[in-house]
């Protein structure tokens, strides 16, 4: 009767021992899924700064080309050569140069 008895405590100690490992596994198991979503989070916050950099330069790329065409129109040309004194060229003034 002593065998069984002591078979009995070892089946219960087994028992013990899964019920351990099976709360210590779900434990590990929580803190990598908690892990995995900060992880997740981090990511999509500097991807959301990242766009929003692009936004920035891509409105601030639009503004300058509007800018630059604003300052080569042929009015504003016009104009800034009337305020520095300059005139078209007479027919001679100009020199042709070819490339060899």
């Amino acid at each position: 009767m002593k065998r069984n008895n002591a078979n009995g405590q070892h089946g219960g100690r087994g028992w013990l021992l899964a019920l351990v490992l099976g709360l210590l596994s779900c434990m590990v198991m929580g803190l990598v899924l908690v892990w995995s979503n900060i992880e997740r989070m981090d990511t999509t916050y500097f991807i959301n700064i990242q766009q929003n950099t692009v936004r920035e330069r891509q409105a601030l790329r639009a503004k300058l080309e509007v800018e630059r065409e604003r300052l080569l129109s042929p009015y504003e040309l016009r104009r800034k050569a009337d305020e520095f004194g300059m005139r078209e060229p007479k027919p001679g003034q100009i020199r042709r140069m070819e490339l060899q």
